[in-house]
């Protein structure tokens, strides 16, 4: 009876999802108007330009809500909808910022330009949509499920024992450690040219294995939440601390993001919901606490005339917390920070730059790099020891806005950007296509609500897939590493299934 009740319930709600996806396309036609009529003055033309795509990524969202006919997705963490999600803020409403003049190299992009690019997301976005929606071959899906059930009859749902977090947790700061002693880098801070002038066979798997820290936290917390284990809260409150420390020290501000994903993915796998008052609560400390402290660690441990080592970069690290914590009105630096989130966050700033500039400045790169870079990648460097480094937001900084060698930076692109950049509409229309058909498949056979295997993968795509600032090529090129990554985690974390 209960099942009848939910079941109705959902198709009920799906004439409402529908509703709201017309009136908000209505809202983003109307604000696209806007655009239009104040083209004359640029400054307020963005506004209602990215308020227009912001409403217009919302629209497609409940149109995915009302034709899953099980809410929007994002209690159960589907790739889908928090892509679009994720879209209309960074692409859409971030953009208002660009009302204000921008600092240098972004300034150099003008105005027109971002109204361009903005028109240029609509349309990827548009074509992403209708690929998720056709969705993948039946055979691609038949094949994936397949593989997903096959690693479940081999694999329970269940971690083999209270001491399994600490192990995992163990060997990816194993891995971090390792790949700090020998590159030198930690992240953000250390010796900043190792990452675009050298690199061996074994600093990618380090990099692989550094993930199992945060697997490490989910395995924790589905011990606590899914299994409901008392004798786990400490140490998934431990693991948890331990990530935060870590991601502070290397100065990597998304890592904060991470391991809160780390904690309520599976907490929202085992109750069916979003826990809206931790993700509120989290998202008040990155703001207040996490962001500010960031800020300061980054200008102090890479400023413009010095730049630390690792070890005394995390010496300063607490002080650098203190005053970041001290030294503020609280509301002042909600504000504040806020402000500074939606710049840094924007990411139209690439596909702008690349429209001003390509092809009139800089050439067409060749469409077959986005097949050709992503095999070329793959290739292992421990068989291929002189294969060129793949640092393409590094050299995409040095050709469009022109930053010195010397400066190590790496400017985002996205995948927009980067189809657009290897041949203009064509690539974009396409190569966006395939990517929702992609995600669509992900979507499909992966059920962290039924298997426990699924969160681990949806936390290790999570970063790249929604919140990637990086090219279609390291992208796709990534997917291998990542796909083997999970295997190896599931294999140390979960219990086999005993043969009957």
């Amino acid at each position: 009876m209960a099942t009848q009740l939910r079941s109705s319930s959902l198709t009920a709600s799906t004439p409402s999802w529908a509703i709201s996806a017309f009136i908000l396309l209505g809202g983003a036609i109307a604000l696209y108007g806007e655009e239009l009529a104040t083209s004359a003055v640029p400054t307020r033309s963005v506004v209602w330009g990215s308020l227009a795509l912001a409403a217009y990524a919302a629209a497609l969202l409940c149109l995915l809500g009302a034709a899953q006919v099980s809410g929007l997705g994002l209690a159960k963490w589907s790739l889908g909808p928090w892509i679009l999600l994720w879209y209309g803020l960074t692409f859409g409403l971030t953009t208002v910022t660009w009302s204000r003049p921008q600092p240098l190299p972004v300034g150099e992009i003008a105005v027109s330009s971002v109204l361009r690019a903005l028109w240029l997301v609509a349309v990827a976005v548009t074509f992403w949509t209708i690929g998720y929606f056709v969705g993948p071959t039946h055979l691609l899906r038949r094949h994936a499920s397949r593989g997903m059930a096959l690693l479940a009859d081999r694999r329970t749902g269940i971690v083999r024992s209270t001491a399994t977090p600490w192990f995992i947790y163990a060997v990816g700061t194993a891995a971090r450690v390792a790949s700090a002693v020998t590159t030198g880098r930690f992240g953000y801070v250390g010796n900043a040219a190792s990452a675009v002038s050298t690199a061996t066979g074994y600093q990618q798997i380090l990099g692989e294995l550094s993930f199992f820290c945060p697997l490490a936290v989910a395995a924790a917390a589905l011990q606590v939440y899914k299994e409901r284990l008392p004798s786990a809260r400490i140490t998934l409150c431990v693991l948890f601390v331990a990530e935060i420390v870590s991601g502070a020290a290397s100065g990597y501000k998304g890592t904060f993001i991470t391991a809160v994903l780390a904690v309520v993915v599976p907490m929202s796998a085992a109750r069916y919901r979003l826990p809206k008052g931790l993700l509120i609560g989290a998202a008040l400390i990155f703001l207040v606490v996490a962001l500010p402290f960031n800020q300061a660690y980054r200008n102090t441990v890479r400023g413009a005339s010095t730049t630390l080592s690792t070890s005394q970069a995390i010496d300063t690290g607490p002080a650098i917390l203190r005053q970041a914590v001290t030294s503020q009105n609280l509301f002042a630096g909600l504000g504040n920070a806020t402000t500074y989130l939606l710049q840094r966050e924007q990411e139209i700033d690439g596909p702008a730059i690349i429209v001003q500039r390509t092809p009139g400045q800089i050439a067409f790169t060749s469409s077959f790099q986005l097949v050709e870079g992503p095999l070329v990648d793959m290739i292992p460097r421990a068989i291929w020891p002189g294969k060129p480094i793949l640092a393409i937001g590094y050299q995409f900084s040095q050709q469009y806005y022109e930053t010195p060698a010397a400066v190590y930076t790496s400017s985002a692109i996205s995948p927009i950007g980067d189809l657009y950049r290897h041949g203009g509409w064509i690539p974009v229309i396409a190569g966006m296509f395939i990517f929702g058909g992609v995600v669509r498949l992900l979507d499909d056979v992966l059920d962290i609500r039924e298997n426990p295997h699924a969160i681990f993968l949806v936390l290790l795509l999570f970063p790249n897939l929604v919140m990637g600032e990086s090219d279609y090529v390291t992208l796709i090129a990534s997917m291998p590493a990542t796909v083997l990554t999970w295997l190896l985690a599931i294999s140390l974390t979960f219990r086999a299934r005993r043969s009957m």
